[in-house]
């Protein structure tokens, strides 16, 4: 089983998303389940789609990613999911930043970010 730990920026975006998307931890929990398949430390299987999981970078200790986070029963199109940043050291999993796609974000802004967070919790 994996552990997932939450940076404290990343809940205060959430709640704020969350006046939003209703559904929004719906759709954390589906994709913690299925980071369980994926990133299992034994035995990972590609359940995620590659044009849905993106790597930024990577070193010997962890991977930072940036996944379209699906939200089940919200009515939005895949192009207007959520993005999240995490980032996956073996068998920890680290929530650090997510945003809306109406909020204009740039990515190279947000890939820094992630950065910076990934350091508070690795």
């Amino acid at each position: 089983m994996l552990d997932f730990i939450h940076h404290t920026k990343f809940e205060k975006e959430i709640a704020g998303l969350k006046r939003r998307f209703c559904n929004i931890q719906e759709g954390l929990k589906s994709f913690k389940r299925l980071c369980e398949v994926q990133f299992h430390p034994i035995n990972p299987q590609r359940v995620i789609a590659p044009a849905k999981l993106h790597r930024i970078t990577q070193n010997d200790i962890w991977g930072l990613w940036k996944i379209e986070l699906v939200m089940p029963k919200s009515g939005l199109r895949p192009n207007q999911f959520p993005r999240m940043w995490f980032c996956a050291q073996g068998i920890k999993i680290g929530f650090l930043c997510i945003v809306a796609h109406a909020d204009n974000y740039n990515d190279n802004n947000m890939n820094r970010i992630a950065l910076e967070r990934l350091s508070d919790i690795f």
